[in-house]
């Protein structure tokens, strides 16, 4: 038995398994297209196969390869030439980046068993899948669905408790992504930022764990401001036109995931203090 795990564990963090993760990726990446373009109507991903959206003529496996089918067809219908919006191939792409960046992460961690990495995985694919899912939705609908955030709220806990294995950071961690998106929030009735805003700000910070989850609420307050300040000094957004938060968080949120402590190593190394 412990011969197995032993091979596993050497297996998993090799380049064949992040190889195969990464296609795994591309492959969840296509599904969750269909889940994002047939979100209000969850029966139709099951019942009717995948056409154009121009012509509605039904899609032969030849063109559900994922980045493959785009690139071999110059982002055209094979039908009816109508372009093929560049959502899809994006979404797969950075769908599997983020599969094989979060296998090699949590597979390559000498502090992690391998129950650990391998339940660790399963909950951060499905907050991926969550988070893409929310990130497109709430640039295309203003709004953040409560299903995608009940998801990712669920599984940033498993994800915690599994990998950075500590319930009091836990609780930091929620707290500082609820109560600034709160104190925003409540004050303004909703006019701020959306009151979806708060659950996901909190998964998300729970996610990171502590105390990256400072980083990440940090960083997604910069990265909305720094979007603000050029957009209006482009002139494409005017003073009191809404701007959905989601994005940020949730950039915010994969940065700090991958990088959060490298973040603050260097943040206390430029004042003088070594790593927490």
């Amino acid at each position: 038995m412990q011969i197995g795990q032993d091979y596993l564990k050497r297996y998993s963090e090799s380049m064949g398994g992040i190889v195969i993760a990464f296609l795994f990726g591309l492959t969840y990446g296509s599904f969750l297209n269909v889940v994002i373009l047939r979100f209000d109507d969850w029966l139709s991903i099951a019942k009717t196969r995948s056409h154009c959206p121009n012509c509605k003529t039904q899609l032969a496996w030849l063109d559900l390869i994922p980045l493959i089918s785009f690139a071999y067809l110059r982002g055209k219908c094979r039908y009816c030439r109508k372009p093929i919006s560049w959502q899809y191939p994006i979404v797969e792409f950075i769908t599997a980046i983020l599969v094989a960046g979060g296998y090699y992460m949590l597979f390559n961690n000498p502090n992690l068993a391998l129950w650990q990495s391998i339940i660790g995985l399963i909950a951060l694919v499905i907050a991926i899948g969550a988070m893409v899912t929310i990130f497109i939705h709430d640039l295309r609908e203003m709004m953040v669905p409560d299903l995608m955030s009940n998801i990712l709220l669920v599984v940033a806990i498993i994800y915690a408790l599994t990998v950075h294995y500590d319930p009091l950071g836990l609780m930091y961690s929620a707290m500082a992504g609820f109560l600034p998106i709160m104190l925003l929030v409540i004050p303004s009735r909703g006019t701020w930022m959306g009151e979806g805003d708060i659950k996901i700000a909190g998964a998300l910070a729970i996610l990171v764990g502590w105390p990256s989850a400072v980083v990440f609420m940090v960083g997604a307050f910069l990265l909305g401001g720094a979007f603000g300040s050029i957009a209006l000094a482009l002139k494409r957004v005017k003073p009191k036109t809404a701007v959905p938060f989601g994005p940020f968080l949730i950039s915010a949120a994969i940065l700090t995931l991958f990088w959060g402590e490298k973040i603050i190593t260097w943040y206390l190394g430029t004042i003088g203090y070594g790593y927490y």
